[in-house]
């Protein structure tokens, strides 16, 4: 029986030098592995310290750049105006019954008793240069609000200006040819290629005159985009709704006042930002009736009667009139006015004054720049006119289409 057993050959010496040859070289390999692990954690976590490293370098960088815009002396002029505003507000929050009581009044405090609240610091403290400043900042009340203007006085390298300045400045009076004409103490753009653009926060304007109050007088280029009629009730002379052209109880003096303080919810009639309202000033409008016959030119006719403190409103037919250079414009029956005109506009728009010769008819230009006097309930363009309180202040511009006047 033990001879059917089958032997098992035994393995030779060779054999077994192999096997732990391999055991060895698998031994050596997970060493290996392990080795290069180790390297590359060790990698991971220098490239993450460095990272760390660099982003706190740049992190501090930032908050160094930042605070020195801060603090160190390189604002310019305009800055250092932005922080005398500033200032003051914060100290007419804290001294209150210093503020201005009626509507128009004026009180001034100056840069000492500012840096002396502890609003701000010396004007010195602002700049590297040796430029000596001086500054006060007026605060006018204008309607519930108040207007805060100041006035940085820097010698030769840098004075505030007014606007209504800068534009006589830019604009020198002429008594021929396209510029601004002085007439009645006011000054008016007379011609067809003016520069009396200004760029407000929503819109641009054109420069009508400068009146004798310095204020500036603007009227909407475009023109707003829906279309109305000068007003729509029923009219006793014509027996049907053809409008009443009394402008003090018409639908389009509503109107203009519905765009001031509450536009239309899609934003189309949306033309003055909240910075702007605060520029204006109350005017009176002159809103009194002239024959088409009439040629008078300087608001006479229409001063008769007024709308009281407006805050917007629409141009007069002698505003228009006056603004054409052509000698043969001499009413509304003539056509002539629509030449040499800035203000003739590619489309129908409506003025203040109503037709006295009936009840029922208000002036407009047409898309030709022609005078006419329509009913009252046809519809067309509304142009606003807002007046820019003598106190707001030149910032850039040239006055061009390009380069509009921008205020601050």
């Amino acid at each position: 029986m033990s001879e059917n057993l089958v032997k098992k050959p035994k393995k030779d010496e060779d054999e077994f030098e192999d096997e732990e040859e391999d055991i060895e070289l698998d031994d050596d390999s997970s060493s290996s592995k392990r080795s290069r692990t180790n390297d590359d954690d060790m990698k991971k976590r220098l490239f993450m310290l460095m990272g760390i490293i660099v982003g706190g370098v740049l992190l501090l960088l930032f908050i160094l750049f930042i605070a020195s815009i801060f603090t160190s002396k390189n604002y310019t002029y305009d800055d250092m105006e932005e922080v005398m505003k500033n200032a003051a507000v914060s100290y007419f929050k804290d001294y209150p019954d210093y503020l201005p009581k009626n509507e128009g009044d004026v009180v001034e405090v100056n840069v000492a008793n500012l840096v002396a609240a502890g609003k701000m610091k010396e004007l010195s403290e602002y700049r590297s240069d040796e430029v000596a400043c001086a500054g006060t900042v007026q605060v006018q009340k204008v309607g519930d609000d108040y207007l805060y203007t100041p006035y940085l006085n820097c010698g030769e390298a840098y004075y505030s200006v007014e606007f209504y300045n800068k534009i006589a400045t830019d604009n020198p009076i002429t008594t021929s040819g396209e510029g601004l004409y002085s007439s009645n103490n006011q000054y008016a753009f007379r011609g067809e290629n003016v520069n009396n653009y200004v760029k407000l926060d929503k819109s641009l304007w054109r420069i009508v005159k400068i009146n004798n109050e310095g204020n500036v007088v603007l009227i909407h280029n475009d023109g707003l985009d829906f279309y109305q009629p000068w007003d729509d009730r029923y009219n006793e002379e014509t027996q049907f709704e053809s409008g009443v052209n009394s402008y003090n109880v018409s639908r389009i003096k509503e109107y203009l006042g519905n765009v001031l303080v509450k536009p239309n919810k899609d934003n189309k009639e949306d033309i003055l930002s909240n910075n702007d309202k605060a520029k204006l000033a109350s005017f009176q409008l002159c809103v009194a009736g002239r024959t088409t016959s009439s040629e008078s030119k300087n608001n006479t006719e229409e001063c008769r009667q007024k709308a009281q403190n407006q805050k917007i409103g629409l141009l007069t037919l002698s505003e228009y009139l006056y603004a054409s250079l052509d000698p043969n414009c001499k009413s509304a029956a003539t056509r002539s006015c629509m030449n040499y005109n800035y203000l003739a506009l590619d489309d129908e728009w409506w003025l203040a004054t109503p037709n006295s010769e009936n009840t029922y008819k208000a002036f407009k230009i047409d898309r030709f720049g022609d005078i006419k006097a329509d009913n009252a309930s046809t519809y067309s363009k509304v142009r606003p006119v807002i007046y820019l309180n003598n106190r707001v202040m030149y910032a850039k511009g040239k006055g061009t289409k390009s380069d509009p006047y921008k205020v601050k």
